[in-house]
């Protein structure tokens, strides 16, 4: 069965299917957006005999959902990708993909298109081969992931529920289990603004931050190194923007610091809020003049960038770890990992406990001005898919 599933595709129709894909623009700044590859999609999977609808995420983004049924007596597996991208930024010919010395260079071939080319092809590949699954056998191209995810913050409130999600973001075919979550915060310090001849009769907002920043590197940093995840480390804060002052000749009245703090498993936006505002108070107790206030950014527009965390020991996991030491062999690396960044994976949990991140690509390459995928990586990622597919819907 595995074989005849993997003769169904040819040797080169995963790349002809990602060049393509890469050359339909879907990123922010092309009218539609994600809408004309989600219609490509939708086309792809009726010409392929796959059911296929669109699904609205909110006004102008769509999602595209594929269902390939089962029997209706086994475990069901959801295959899903973000159909957005970022723009071509430095690239010099972003959509128009090249193939070369083994690798096929374009936007998004690594994040995310080279994952959807191999999961439509996974679909396509059991349909061809006439094998019956017990389970069905979805695939899900959700809109926006590279701005605030709309697309699977509907799908994962939509009601559809499944056995396990493969997100397949770039982990080099490892299978991640866990990821950061993240959350922005503004940190805002009032002053008194005076002549700068006379400072001491004023209040300087930019002095206050200071006091606040130094309090977070001497203290609260340190007590995030305390807190160690298995697979992912510590949580971090970074301070990205400082803004205040009008004129070097005046007492500043007003100080922003804009920050992202990365969540471990346990953590969210808003404890983590509680307890950074409790770093104010215990600036105040040392400087009773101190005054500020921290606030969450809405630069996700309400939709949740929490943690992901799955069970290492799942089912899901053990057979795309399976699936990974067939292609690779008993390698050391074969096992489940951490991430280090965001994926809809977080979201997505809310269509299976058995949710995991594991895609072909390296995330080094993802926004890069020479985004590549390495072909070897494609082909291997539709076997392992195919295998694991098989695995958990024939159950």
């Amino acid at each position: 069965m595995t074989e005849a599933v993997f003769s169904a595709v040819s040797a080169h129709e995963i790349e002809d299917l990602l060049m393509r894909l890469i050359e339909i623009e879907s990123h922010d700044e092309v009218p539609g957006r994600e809408e004309k590859l989600a219609r490509h999609i939708q086309q792809w999977f009726a010409a392929e005999g796959i059911d296929c609808r669109l699904q609205t995420a909110e006004q102008g983004r769509l999602n595209v959902i594929a269902r390939l049924p089962g029997t209706g007596s086994g475990s069901s597996l959801l295959l899903n990708g973000h159909t957005d991208t970022v723009p071509g930024y430095g690239m010099a010919s972003p959509f128009k993909p090249v193939k070369r010395d083994g690798r096929i260079y374009g936007r998004g071939a690594a994040d995310m298109k080279g994952a959807l080319a191999v999961m439509m092809l996974t679909l396509a590949a059991i349909k061809r081969s006439g094998c019956q699954l017990k389970g069905d056998l979805l695939f899900a191209g959700t809109a926006g992931e590279e701005s605030f995810s709309p697309g699977a913050w509907a799908l994962a409130r939509s009601g559809l529920r499944v056995d396990g999600v493969i997100v397949g973001e770039p982990t080099n075919m490892r299978v991640g289990v866990a990821h950061k979550g993240v959350a922005w915060y503004e940190a805002e310090f009032q002053g008194v603004p005076v002549h700068g001849s006379t400072p001491k009769q004023g209040v300087n907002a930019i002095y206050r931050a200071v006091r606040w920043i130094h309090h977070l590197l001497d203290r609260y940093i340190p007590s995030l190194d305390e807190r160690v995840h298995p697979l992912l480390g510590t949580p971090t804060l970074n301070i990205g923007v400082i803004e205040g002052g009008t004129r070097p000749v005046i007492v500043p009245g007003r100080c922003v610091v804009r920050f992202e703090r990365r969540l471990l498993p346990g953590e969210t936006a808003e404890t983590v809020l509680e307890e950074l505002r409790k770093t104010l108070d215990e600036v105040r107790d040392v400087h009773p003049d101190f005054d500020g206030a921290i606030r969450q950014m809405d630069n996700f527009r309400g939709v949740p960038h929490g943690p992901l965390e799955s069970a290492a020991g799942g089912r899901l996991v053990r057979a795309l770890v399976q699936a990974f030491k067939a292609e690779f062999g008993e390698r050391a690396d074969a096992g489940p990992v951490g991430l280090q960044y965001w994926t809809d994976g977080a979201l997505l949990k809310a269509l299976s406990e058995e949710t995991v991140v594991c895609g072909p690509g390296d995330i080094r390459q993802a926004h890069s001005d020479d985004e590549f995928i390495e072909i070897s990586q494609l082909r291997s990622a539709f076997r392992i898919y195919a295998r694991t597919a098989l695995a958990i819907c024939s159950e």
